[in-house]
C-alpha cells in the first residue's frame, strides 16, 4: 500500500507540473467572455450621446434603456506600462478611451482584439474634451472596476493586425481645429523631430512628461509618457523619423501615447560637427609634431591663461611647426580650427598656414587676413582633395623681434550617430 500511494503522489506531482508548464502565467485574470451578438451602434454614435464640456463633465448610459452595443479593434497595450489602466479600441467611425482598474490590461485584452462593449450602466465622458467610458465618482471619470469588467467587455475572434488608421504630416495649432474622429485611435506622424531628441529621456523619475514632436509638414503633437514606462529612461531619438500613437488631446492640445519604443522609428540623427584630432600640448612633440627651425624654435606653454605653442622670435627666423599625419580619409567635411593672437602686431607676411594633400613637403598655402594682438579663431574648410589618409598642416614664421601664440587646435568633421 504504502509502495502504491507514492505512486500516486508521483504521478500526481508530474501531471500538476505538466498542467502548471501548460499555462500561460502572463494571464493572471480570467479570459474574457464572447458576445454572442452584433453591435448596434458606432463609436461615433456613442461619443454624440455626450455633449463636451469645458470642464470634465459625463452622462449615465442607464441600464434602462435600450441596449447600446459597440465593438472596436484594441489599438493600445500596456505592457510597456505607458497606457496605465485603460484600453483604447475604434471602428471605422472613431475612438474611445475605456477605463478599467488593472495594471495588467494586455493580458485580456490583447492588441488587435476585436472587443464589444455592453455601454448600459457605464458613464460616458470627457477628460479635457477627450471622450472615456468609465464610472464617474468623485467629481471625475474612475476606471470601471477589474472584476466587473466581464459585466461589459466581451471579446471575439483571433488578434487582427493592427495598422494606423492614418497618416499625418502637419497638424494645426489646435486640437479642436482636428476632425473628432481622430483623436483616440492609432495615427502616424511622418516628419516627425524631437524637439528635445538626442539630450532628453522620454519621462523624467518624479511625473509624467511632456515632449514637442514638430512635423516638417507644420505643426507640433505633444508626446506624453508616464514615468512609469519601462522605456521611461531612454533617449529621444535625433533626426526626422516616424512616431505611431494613440493621438488624444488635453484641452487645445494635441497629444500622443506611444506603446513602446517599437512605435518610434526611421529616425537617423543629423551629421553633426565632431572633433577627430586635438592636441595634448604637453607631449605634443612626442606624439607626431615637429618643426623645422633657422632662427627661434617653436614652443610649448602651459598655464592657467593659455595652453598650446608659441614663438618668439630674438632676430631673423624663418621655423616650420608641422602637424602629424592625420586620416581624413573617411570622414566628411573636416574643418580645421584654433585660435591664435600676435602679441606685437603681425601679418600674413611673416605668420602663415599650411596644408599638404599626401605627407609630401608640397605645401599649399591658406590665406589667412586677420592678426589681431588679442584672441582670435580661424577656420579652414579643408578641401576635398586633401582629405587623404596623411594629411598635414603646418605653421610657418618668418617674424623678427615679433611672436605668435596658437592653441585649441582642433580638426573636426561631420559624423553620424
Amino acid at each position: 500500500m504504502k509502495k502504491a500511494y507514492k505512486i500516486n503522489l508521483i504521478v500526481l506531482w508530474v501531471a500538476l507540473c505538466g498542467l502548471f508548464a501548460s499555462c500561460n502565467w502572463q494571464q493572471d485574470v480570467a479570459p474574457m467572455p464572447a458576445y454572442d451578438g452584433v453591435a448596434n451602434t458606432t463609436i461615433a454614435q456613442l461619443i454624440a450621446m455626450h455633449t463636451i464640456g469645458s470642464l470634465d463633465s459625463y452622462d449615465h448610459l442607464s441600464e434602462d434603456s435600450a441596449d447600446i452595443i459597440i465593438s472596436g479593434i484594441v489599438t493600445s497595450s500596456d505592457e510597456e506600462g505607458n497606457c496605465y489602466k485603460y484600453i483604447n479600441i475604434e471602428d471605422s467611425t472613431g475612438g474611445i478611451q475605456i477605463k478599467i482598474n488593472s495594471s495588467t490590461l494586455y493580458n485580456k485584452y490583447r492588441l488587435g482584439q476585436r472587443v464589444y462593449v455592453k455601454c448600459n450602466g457605464l458613464d460616458l465622458g470627457d477628460y479635457r474634451r477627450l471622450p472615456q467610458i468609465g464610472v464617474w465618482a468623485n467629481g471625475k471619470m474612475e476606471s470601471i472596476p477589474s472584476n466587473k469588467a466581464y459585466q461589459y467587455i466581451f471579446g471575439d475572434g483571433p488578434c487582427q493586425t493592427v495598422e494606423p488608421f492614418m497618416t499625418l504630416t502637419s497638424v494645426p495649432a489646435k486640437a479642436s481645429e482636428l476632425p473628432a474622429e481622430y483623436f483616440n485611435r492609432l495615427v502616424r506622424l511622418e516628419g516627425a523631430t524631437f524637439a528635445d531628441g538626442g539630450h532628453s529621456t522620454y519621462s523624467d523619475v518624479a511625473a509624467a512628461t511632456s515632449h514637442d514632436i514638430n512635423l516638417a509638414g507644420g505643426g507640433k503633437v505633444v508626446l506624453r509618457t508616464s514615468n512609469y514606462a519601462k522605456f521611461r529612461a531612454a533617449i529621444l531619438p535625433e533626426g526626422t523619423g516616424t512616431v505611431v500613437g494613440i493621438l488624444t488631446r488635453y484641452n487645445d492640445d494635441i497629444q500622443m501615447v506611444i506603446r513602446d519604443l517599437n512605435d518610434v522609428q526611421g529616425f537617423v540623427a543629423p551629421p553633426h560637427l565632431e572633433s577627430i584630432f586635438t592636441v595634448n600640448y604637453p607631449n605634443a612633440f612626442n606624439e607626431g609634431w615637429t618643426q623645422t627651425a633657422s632662427g627661434s624654435e617653436w614652443n610649448v606653454l602651459t598655464n592657467t591663461s593659455f595652453n598650446g605653442f608659441y614663438i618668439t622670435a630674438n632676430g631673423a627666423t624663418d621655423s616650420w611647426l608641422i602637424s602629424p599625419a592625420i586620416n581624413l580619409s573617411n570622414v566628411q567635411s573636416p574643418v580645421l580650427s584654433f585660435t591664435h593672437r600676435a602679441p606685437s602686431g603681425g601679418d600674413n607676411a611673416m605668420m602663415k598656414l599650411y596644408y599638404s594633400t599626401a605627407g609630401s613637403t608640397d605645401w599649399i598655402e591658406v590665406p589667412m587676413s586677420e592678426f589681431s594682438t588679442s584672441e582670435s579663431n580661424f577656420t579652414f574648410n579643408i578641401p576635398a582633395d586633401a582629405q587623404s589618409s596623411q594629411f598635414r598642416f603646418a605653421y610657418r614664421f618668418t617674424g623678427n623681434s615679433k611672436s605668435w601664440y596658437i592653441s585649441s587646435i582642433a580638426v573636426s568633421a561631420l559624423v553620424t550617430k
